[in-house]
């Protein structure tokens, strides 16, 4: 049975990280974003990182023995709601190491466990950057390659889209192998520090949204990696290991769209409850009252979508397939249609940068792209709609 109870624990985590987020974050989301649209690579707020840290959240998917509190999938959706709801590129930089931090815990072995997860426990600046193909993408996709030399592998060529590239101390990177590793896949999964030889930092990607969450291109030239910082499941590459804990967290990136979402409506709220028009709040006028009704709706649809992807994520023996994969869609092309009536409740003034309503908008278009095109996501879905009829 599905139960969208919070426990205890659940529902304090949530109200320390909403207080956390209109504490630290919404005083300078707006400064954050305009820095950004001068400078792509204006620097990423630490000091809110730090607190972040301080209280306990960033360690929260480790396990307990590094600090953490082996945080299930639905207390990621809902903390990651929290965040989105007041500055989606922060949020979308922590939800990264999260995923990273509790891949590695997964499929990590233990010496590379000890050295990267203990690290990233104990250092309030450590975040992990992101080269991998997600949850959908094929090797079809890499500039980047790995070959064996020195017992080891060199890197060579690049990668675009680097989440948090240009800050984070561990790099994620998939590269191309070949037949150079025994596995299901010849796609190799390598733990890569930020500071080592051979790695060039390219630009830094001017985004329309969500610009705290730095993203840049990467050029490798023969950089050594050592045998030791391949990602494994003790079978092979680790390909498939990666690929079911992707999987298994698909619900999380539904919750991107949620929390921008519920930012848009409330706002659109508030603003309608304070502007007077024909002597009374245009909330008071039926075609307003529609429209803020029809955006709840959306936004409370998809939330119960994906907690209950999130739910049968953490109880995987209750069956759902495809779920996870169906509130990713629905969730992430929900935020945009949302945010763009928010924009439309302002009128004229949601054109304007003076309104948060127009950056709500253009954060929700990260929901269509990060990680994977829809297409894609419907293909994989329709294929295992297709496995499941079969």
């Amino acid at each position: 049975m599905v139960d969208f109870i919070l426990s205890e624990e659940q529902a304090a985590l949530k109200e320390l990280c909403r207080n956390f987020a209109e504490r630290q974050l919404q005083p300078i989301a707006d400064e954050l974003d305009r820095k950004a649209s001068d400078d792509p690579a204006s620097p990423f707020p630490w000091e809110a990182l730090k607190e972040f840290s301080t209280l306990g959240l960033k360690n929260l998917p480790l396990p307990e023995k590094w600090g953490g509190a082996d945080m299930d999938v639905l207390t990621h959706c809902v903390l990651l709601e929290e965040l989105m709801t007041v500055e989606a590129g922060f949020a979308a930089a922590v939800h990264q190491s999260w995923k990273l931090a509790g891949l590695l815990a997964e499929c990590g072995t233990d010496d590379q466990i000890s050295r990267h997860i203990g690290a990233f426990s104990e250092n309030s600046e450590y975040l992990m950057g992101d080269g991998t193909l997600g949850l959908i993408g094929s090797s079809e996709d890499l500039e980047l390659r790995a070959r064996p030399e020195g017992g080891g592998w060199a890197l060579e060529g690049r990668k675009r889209f680097v989440g948090c590239g240009p800050i984070a101390k561990l790099l994620f990177m998939d590269a191309a192998t070949g037949s150079g590793v025994q596995g299901s896949s010849d796609v190799a999964t390598l733990l890569v520090a930020q500071d080592s030889p051979g790695i060039r930092q390219e630009e830094v990607h001017d985004k329309m949204g969500a610009r705290t969450f730095l993203e840049s291109e990467l050029a490798f030239d023969r950089c050594q990696v050592s045998a030791d910082d391949m990602l494994s499941d003790g079978s092979g590459n680790g390909s498939g290991a990666k690929s079911r804990y992707f999987g298994k967290i698909a619900p999380t990136l539904g919750a991107f769209g949620v929390g921008i979402a519920r930012a848009s409506l409330e706002t659109s709220i508030a603003h309608c409850l304070e502007r007077v028009q024909g002597g009374k709040p245009i909330f008071e006028h039926d075609v307003v009252s529609f429209r803020l009704a029809e955006m709840k709706v959306d936004v409370d649809v998809a939330r119960d979508l994906v907690w209950r992807a999130a739910w049968h994520s953490d109880n995987p023996g209750e069956g759902a397939p495809g779920i996870g994969m169906s509130a990713l869609l629905f969730a992430s092309e929900m935020a945009p249609r949302v945010c763009d009536m928010g924009i439309q409740l302002f009128g004229g003034y949601g054109f304007m940068r003076d309104y948060p309503v127009q950056k709500y908008w253009r954060d929700s278009l990260m929901c269509l792209y990060h990680g994977d095109t829809h297409d894609m996501a419907r293909l994989k879905l329709g294929r295992l709609m297709e496995s499941e009829a079969i």
